[in-house]
């Protein structure tokens, strides 16, 4: 068995200033980040969690958020970890896009399908299709192994989409900042333990 523990970046200087940050916005971590990451990386230094490997987004937030909870670590960084593109709409005020393409938003902000069509960024399908590619290298290169893995909000929902086959990704909200998700990879099987553990 491979079990993965996911990780969300913690807070970044975008997500502070409101800013929709996708792949092609790379801000490093606020104060507050770090301490959510050194927060994490306590807790799991308390369990005597150990990591055999360490994969990560190379986007700065998410290299950074792994390099504080696994300082010990080489990091291996991984452009299928990257975050959602969302194209014309990244680097904008989060208040703005939602407010110009509310048919895109659900009442709680969670982005709906098909608006790479106006964005021109990417689509679900073609995310979670490199993110099933992911686990299955894992599994494969790391069975028994225990990995974190570092990467951002609408990535790893999609990866529960990976996970799951979820036909309504409104229905779930993208992790916290630092919040820690964890999956079991078997040859016949891919399981959630748990989503968005936030400490």
């Amino acid at each position: 068995m491979t079990i993965l523990y996911i990780i969300r970046h913690g807070q970044s200087e975008a997500n502070a200033a409101g800013i929709l940050q996708g792949s092609k916005i790379d801000t490093p971590l606020s104060a507050k980040g770090k301490q959510q990451a050194l927060e994490v990386q306590r807790r799991l230094t308390a369990a005597s969690l150990h990591f055999d490997h360490v994969f990560a987004s190379p986007l700065l937030r998410a290299a950074q958020t792994a390099q504080l909870i696994a300082p010990q670590s080489v990091t291996t960084f991984d452009s299928r970890l990257c975050e959602f593109d969302y194209g014309d709409w990244d680097g904008q005020l989060e208040t703005v896009i939602h407010q110009r393409y509310a048919r895109f938003f659900d009442e709680k902000m969670n982005l709906l399908p098909d608006s790479e069509k106006v964005s021109h960024g990417e689509s679900f399908e073609a995310v979670t299709k490199r993110l099933h590619h992911f686990f299955n290298e894992l599994n494969k290169n790391y069975p028994e192994q225990t990995i974190l893995v570092a990467s951002h909000g609408f990535t790893i929902k999609l990866m529960l989409n990976a996970i799951l086959g979820i036909t309504n990704l409104a229905g779930l909200n993208e992790p916290s900042n630092a919040g820690l998700t964890k999956i079991e990879l078997t040859p016949n099987s891919r399981t959630l333990i748990f989503f968005n553990q936030t400490f």
